[in-house]
């Protein structure tokens, strides 16, 4: 019994083995803030790393880590004069892809859950320090599309709160996604 489940096992793996899909991404854009953090920062860039697997060809499932630099704003209200540091909110997710259309060019709609980690810097001339920083549940729903190994997106990033104020970001990116083995 024990060498029929072992052999039942083997093939099985085997079998999925050979339409197995590695995935490999990253790529880079640009960060819009909104939310609370609208109001105390400018734009920023936005990078981001992906390792996944495809489930079937059109479902894939990745750990996703995404890095957001929001820069800091100079204040001038109500009298109110002064500079505001930067933001930087680094996720760790498990990212679903969902594509739309099986080859060419590939609409897909993706949904990542995970945790955000959001660091306050604040710069004065030639030295930063890390001001404030909190840990936080996060999702970042997502549109894009891919072409060949060409990967393009706008995604919404929630990143919780730190203190009172809210942090979000939209981004939009562009990058590489490679597949591996498979069809």
């Amino acid at each position: 019994m024990k060498k029929l489940l072992l052999f039942t096992a083997v093939a099985l793996l085997g079998l999925t083995a050979t339409n197995a899909q590695v995935k490999l991404g990253f790529g880079v854009g640009y960060a819009v803030p909104s939310g609370d953090v609208a109001d105390f920062t400018d734009g920023g860039i936005s990078a981001h790393f992906e390792l996944g697997y495809g489930v079937t060809e059109n479902i894939d499932v990745s750990f996703l880590y995404t890095g957001d630099f929001l820069v800091g704003a100079d204040l001038d209200e109500a009298g109110v004069s002064g500079s505001i540091g930067n933001v930087a909110v680094g996720t760790y997710m498990v990212n679903g892809r969902y594509y739309f259309t099986e080859s060419g060019f590939r609409p897909y709609g993706s949904l990542g859950l995970g945790l955000a980690s959001i660091g306050a810097i604040e710069v004065d001339g030639s030295s930063a320090e890390l001001a404030a920083s909190t840990s936080n549940f996060a999702f970042r729903p997502a549109l894009g599309f891919k072409y060949g190994v060409l990967n393009m997106n706008a995604a919404y990033l929630s990143a919780g709160k730190t203190g009172e104020a809210s942090v979000n970001d939209i981004s939009f990116n562009i990058g590489l996604l490679f597949t591996f083995g498979g069809k």
